[in-house]
């Protein structure tokens, strides 16, 4: 096993590199991968730097990538031994993003340096990104890049057909035919564009179960997975410390939203809960009515513990409620019903 964390693939890159005798061939490269820069440049905008067509471009790229994948260097075979390891321990394929951090990648240029040394190895499938795809490398002796797009698809198609999230053991129940173990299809998933991961559970993109944009849908989520009601304080610190790709709330916010939203229900000071779980909107007035239109008349204890489970609020709220709300009335010691409406 190769020591992967030391493996310099800078200091490699630019060994392999200054093999070469023209100085063009060692721009081109660099420019095509983006060494040291913001992106990968383009083939029409390396063209126009050299004054040469984009197809001539296209030639030079694969020549020469053709001429450095030959070389006898040690340390090229290092470097295919490291990544190549990498990749089989993620079962076969990995995102370049994945590679590059175990070998130890700090920064956004870095990874660049890895695409170029994995593209001159032999055991190495490439899949460079796209629109729909993040960067992939996959064992030459099981993907190519067709197999990799195919297989992209499938997955996004099968998540679209379930309909909601999905854990990855049960999406790969559903997806058996392929006979992908678990560990190529997180690393699959994870390079799909059109997937997004929040909590263990895939979904595509436009879903707002697992990449919530709004407020809104971020509140919700956290109330789902605390499983009951919060105040809205508790809400917007949960935000900030969630996984959620923008956590920049205030508290504010965070009360106007849940205020504005009908899936919230106020059911106490501050303390809001989903409409889902059987809360209603009202006041402390309304439940009460609520409980006594179903059965009536009931003991002020009777209705103190109905109300209690739908409000967190005072026994002494409920009980001024009762006794100063024209609405109801006292028919016995502590016993109340609703005031008859009048013909």
């Amino acid at each position: 096993m190769t020591n992967q964390k030391n493996l310099d693939y800078r200091a490699v890159s630019q060994a392999i590199l200054a093999e070469l005798k023209r100085d063009r061939d060692r721009q081109v490269i660099a420019k095509r991968f983006g060494f040291d820069l913001a992106k990968r440049q383009t083939l029409e905008k390396i063209g126009q730097t050299f004054d040469i067509t984009r197809e001539r471009v296209r030639q030079i790229e694969k020549s020469t990538l053709q001429k450095l994948a030959a070389s006898k260097s040690e340390e090229l075979k290092t470097a295919n031994a490291a990544i190549t390891e990498i990749v089989e321990a993620h079962g076969g394929v990995a995102t370049a993003a994945d590679v590059a951090k175990a070998l130890g990648a700090k920064e956004a240029g870095d990874q660049a340096y890895v695409m170029f040394l994995a593209s001159l190895s032999p055991d190495i499938t490439v899949v460079n990104e796209d629109d729909n795809t993040r960067a992939v490398f996959a064992l030459s002796s099981k993907y190519d890049a067709k197999k990799v797009h195919e297989l992209l698809k499938t997955i996004t198609k099968t998540v679209r057909e379930v309909g909601k999230p999905v854990r990855l053991q049960d999406l790969h129940k559903k997806l058996a035919e392929l006979e992908l173990n678990t560990e190529e299809l997180q690393s699959l998933a994870q390079a799909n564009k059109q997937l997004a991961n929040l909590e263990k559970h895939w979904g595509l993109l436009s879903w707002p179960q697992v990449n919530p944009k709004s407020i809104r849908d971020k509140a919700y989520l956290v109330l789902v997975g605390h499983g009951k009601p919060l105040h809205f304080t508790e809400i917007a610190d949960r935000i900030k410390n969630s996984n959620f790709r923008r956590r920049d709330v205030t508290v504010q916010a965070v009360h106007n939203e849940l205020i504005k939203d009908k899936r919230f229900i106020l059911i106490g000071r501050g303390i809001y809960a989903l409409a889902e779980w059987g809360y209603t909107p009202g006041t402390v007035a309304d439940i009460i009515a609520e409980v006594l239109k179903h059965e009536a008349p009931l003991h002020k204890d009777e209705i103190i513990k109905r109300v209690l489970v739908k409000r967190q609020v005072r026994t002494t709220t409920i009980v001024l409620n009762l006794q100063e709300k024209n609405q109801f009335v006292r028919v016995a010691k502590a016993t109340y019903t609703l005031k008859e409406p009048q013909a």
